[in-house]
């Protein structure tokens, strides 16, 4: 039988990823809703900056998904090169 403290770690544990299950959420919809009405339908980075944003979110705290996916969306424009991104 479990004791309470691992019952209380796993329960925080998925509270603590509520933030990053909406954020994959959020980045769901705007793949499927919002980016296919863009002009300008491709990414200069593979895998793109929505799909590294979601990957991010699985893998690492809410936080520092956010600072990767942030740094990668400041570095998508026009003047980079188009290469393939997996820092």
């Amino acid at each position: 039988m479990k004791t309470f403290h691992a019952i209380s770690t796993a329960f925080w544990n998925k509270v603590l990823k509520i933030p990053n299950v909406l954020a994959i959420g959020a980045i769901f919809i705007y793949q499927n809703l919002i980016s296919p009405f863009y002009t300008r339908n491709h990414c200069i980075f593979y895998p793109t900056c929505s799909q590294y944003a979601a990957e991010c979110f699985r893998k690492y705290t809410f936080w520092e998904a956010l600072r990767k996916s942030t740094d990668r969306i400041r570095r998508c424009h026009s003047g980079n090169e188009p290469r393939v991104d997996l820092s």
